[in-house]
């Protein structure tokens, strides 16, 4: 991924995802997934585009049981450990699948979803329009990435908030600044690459305290 940000994530990233990253960004997951339930009614369709190991789909599950979610990732590892996560679950499930090139039919959900993986689709306009394209009428998307205008001093107070093992922030630290923020796309790209799509009520804007956005919208 360092190389190629679009590139799956391979066995060994994937295992360093969940074993260090996964559970130091707990809490900005619960704080994402409060915001988007906010947005979503009971009983409701979820697409997760780029669900990696299915770590947000289990917690939103966990706080809105009525859900039937649907997880989709490039990376057919990461797939595979959502899928073991998920055992015994009937309305979570993962496949693998392109956000290019989503594998369903025009308006079959009522919210996609998507976090920090905007940045390693190789056409993002085209996988906004995906995500829109999958939406039923009144359907809510809502998409978070890192800011790459956020600050240095922004970027280090969030990687310390993690809860990381101590020898393990600087490196993260630099990857998180280079290869995560450093990669995505700033606000008036954010809402540039919006404006590509066919959304009402669209707004991208800043999370409070945080090197990141948050961009919404409604079919």
């Amino acid at each position: 991924m360092l190389k190629d940000i679009t590139a799956p994530y391979s066995a060994v990233e994937s295992w360093l995802y969940d074993r260090l990253v996964a559970p130091a960004v707990q809490p900005l997951h619960r704080a994402l997934a409060a915001e988007f339930l906010a947005r979503v009614s009971e009983g409701a369709s979820v697409l997760e585009v780029g669900c990696g190991g299915g770590h947000f789909a289990l917690l939103a599950v966990a706080e809105r049981r009525s859900l039937t979610w649907t997880g989709v990732d490039l990376s057919k590892e990461q797939v595979e450990r959502a899928g073991r996560r998920a055992a015994g679950i009937p309305k979570l499930k993962f496949l693998a699948g392109d956000a290019l090139a989503l594998p369903f039919e025009g308006r079959s959900f009522d919210a996609v979803v998507s976090i920090a993986s905007l940045k390693h689709w190789p056409d993002r306009g085209r996988g906004l329009r995906e995500c829109a394209r999958v939406l039923r009428p009144g359907g809510v998307l809502f998409i978070a990435e890192a800011d790459r205008a956020s600050s240095p001093e922004e970027q280090d107070r969030f990687v310390s908030m993690l809860r990381l093992p101590r020898f393990f922030r600087p490196g993260f630290r630099a990857v998180f600044r280079r290869a995560i923020a450093g990669r995505s796309v700033d606000l008036a790209g954010a809402r540039a690459l919006l404006s590509g799509v066919a959304l009402a009520e669209n707004q991208v804007q800043r999370m409070a305290g945080m090197p990141l956005w948050i961009m919404t919208g409604r079919a």
